[in-house]
C-alpha cells in the first residue's frame, strides 16, 4: 500500500468510525484510533457497550450515549492530545489523517429531485407532521430527513431534540442548573424542561425547535397503560409545543389511535415504500383524507441513527417528586382537554371515543360538549387554543 493509499485509507476510517459511510457501523466505538493506552481504551469500550441511561434513577439527566458524557469527552481530549503530537513527531500522517477526517469520504446523497417536496413540506404553514407506514418502510429514516431538511432552512441556533436515542445530530442545549445537555429526551419531565428553557413566550424571543417523537413501538402506541397515556397526554404535549413555538414531527404506527389534536392540526405522510410517499391533510379511522401530493425518489437521511433501535418513552415527569406539581401543566391539560372534546365531538366522535383522549369521563365529555353546542360555553377558549396551536 503506498503511503497515499494509507493516508486514504485512514481518513475513510474515521468517517466510516462516525457513521458517515453507506454501510452501517457495527464495529467500531467512537473512541477507537483515538484512545490508544490498553487500559483506558478498555475502560472506555466497556463503559460504552454497558451503559443504558435508562436503567439509571434520573435518565433525564444524562446523555443518550456515553462518548458525551463530560468525564468521556475529557479522557478522549486527553488522550487525542497525546496522539496527536506523537504523530507530528514521528511523521505518522495517517493518524493524523484518521484524527481528522475527510468530509469528501461520506455517502453520497441520491435522489435529489425529492428535496424540493420534502422542503415544501417542512417549510410550509404546518408544524405537526404525522408519519405512518407498515414496519420497513423507512418511515424513520423519512422523519430525520424532514428534521435534516427542517434544520437546514433555520437559523444557526435552532434546537433538534428526539426520544430516538441514537440519534447522532439532536442538538446540546443548556437546563435550568446551567448544565450543558445532549437533545435526547426520554421522558415528558426533560421534554418539557427543554422546549421552556427560553421563558415564556409573551416575554421572551423563542429558539426554533423541532422535537421528533417516535411513539411507534408498544412504549407509547397501542394498547394498554402506555397507549391510554398516550391518548390522553399527546393534546398536551401538542399544546405545549405550540405555545413555545415548537415544531413536532409524530413516527406512528398504523395510522390508528390518531389524537385529535394531532389529526386537527398536522399534515399526514403515509410512507408507501423505501423511496415514495403520500401526503394527505388528515386521517380518521386508519383512512388518510385529502390528498395533497405524492413524493417519489426519497434520498435516505444523512443523519445517522440505529434503525435496529427500540426508542423508549415515558410520560413520567421524573421532576415531580422533586417540584411538587405544576400549575402550568394542569393548565395545559385542561385547555387542550377541552379543545379536544370539541374538535373530535364536530369531527363525529362519539363521548365513549373522546372520552379515551381526555382526562375526563364520558358524562363529564357530554356535558363539556353540551355546554359549547348549546349554551355558546367555550367559545373563546377553544378560539385561544386555537390560536396557540395554529
Amino acid at each position: 500500500m503506498t503511503d497515499e493509499q494509507e493516508i486514504f485509507t485512514a481518513a475513510q476510517l474515521r468517517e466510516h468510525q462516525d457513521g458517515y459511510q453507506a454501510r452501517a457501523n457495527r464495529e467500531l466505538l467512537p473512541h477507537t484510533g483515538i484512545v490508544r493506552d490498553p487500559k483506558i481504551e478498555r475502560a472506555l469500550s466497556i463503559r460504552a457497550v454497558h451503559y443504558d441511561p435508562t436503567e439509571c434513577d434520573r435518565p433525564d439527566e444524562l446523555p443518550a450515549k456515553s462518548k458525551d458524557l463530560d468525564k468521556h469527552r475529557q479522557i478522549q481530549r486527553i488522550e487525542g492530545t497525546q496522539v496527536a503530537r506523537q504523530a507530528l513527531e514521528n511523521g505518522d500522517m495517517a493518524t493524523v489523517k484518521h484524527l481528522t477526517g475527510d468530509t469528501n469520504q461520506r455517502a453520497d446523497v441520491s435522489g435529489i429531485q425529492a428535496i424540493g417536496n420534502v422542503d415544501d413540506l417542512v417549510t410550509g404553514p404546518a408544524s405537526i407532521i404525522y408519519i405512518y407506514a407498515e414496519p420497513g418502510s423507512g418511515k424513520t429514516d423519512f422523519a430525520l430527513l424532514l428534521g435534516q431538511r427542517w434544520r437546514h432552512h433555520q437559523p444557526g441556533d435552532a434546537l433538534v431534540a428526539s426520544n430516538i436515542q441514537t440519534l447522532e445530530e439532536t442538538t446540546e442545549w443548556t437546563d435550568g442548573e446551567g448544565r450543558l445537555r445532549d437533545g435526547w429526551l426520554a421522558n415528558y419531565g426533560a421534554l418539557d424542561e427543554w422546549i421552556k428553557q427560553d421563558g415564556e413566550p409573551t416575554e421572551n424571543e423563542q429558539t426554533p425547535k423541532l422535537f421528533i417523537f417516535d411513539e411507534a413501538s408498544s412504549h407509547a402506541a397501542g394498547g394498554g397503560a402506555q397507549g391510554y397515556e398516550t391518548r390522553q397526554k399527546m393534546g398536551p404535549l401538542v399544546y405545549k409545543i405550540r405555545k413555545y413555538g415548537g415544531s413536532l414531527i409524530i413516527i406512528g404506527h398504523d395510522g390508528g389511535d390518531v389524537h385529535p389534536m394531532v389529526r386537527e392540526q398536522s399534515k399526514v405522510v403515509k410512507k408507501d415504500g423505501k423511496k415514495e410517499a403520500t401526503i394527505y391533510d388528515s386521517i380518521r379511522n386508519r383512512k388518510p383524507q385529502g390528498k395533497i401530493a405524492v413524493i417519489t425518489g426519497i434520498p435516505p437521511t444523512d443523519w445517522r441513527f440505529d434503525t435496529h433501535e427500540a426508542t423508549a418513552w415515558s410520560w413520567h415527569d421524573l421532576r415531580s417528586d422533586d417540584e411538587g406539581e405544576d400549575v402550568s401543566e394542569k393548565e395545559a391539560v385542561e385547555k387542550a382537554a377541552l379543545y379536544t372534546v370539541i374538535r373530535a365531538k364536530q369531527q363525529g366522535m362519539s363521548n365513549r371515543q373522546v372520552a379515551e383522549f381526555v382526562p375526563w369521563s364520558r358524562e363529564t365529555v357530554r356535558k363539556r360538549w353540551n355546554e359549547y353546542d348549546r349554551n355558546g360555553k367555550h367559545t373563546e377558549a377553544v378560539a385561544n387554543v386555537e390560536a396557540t396551536i395554529a
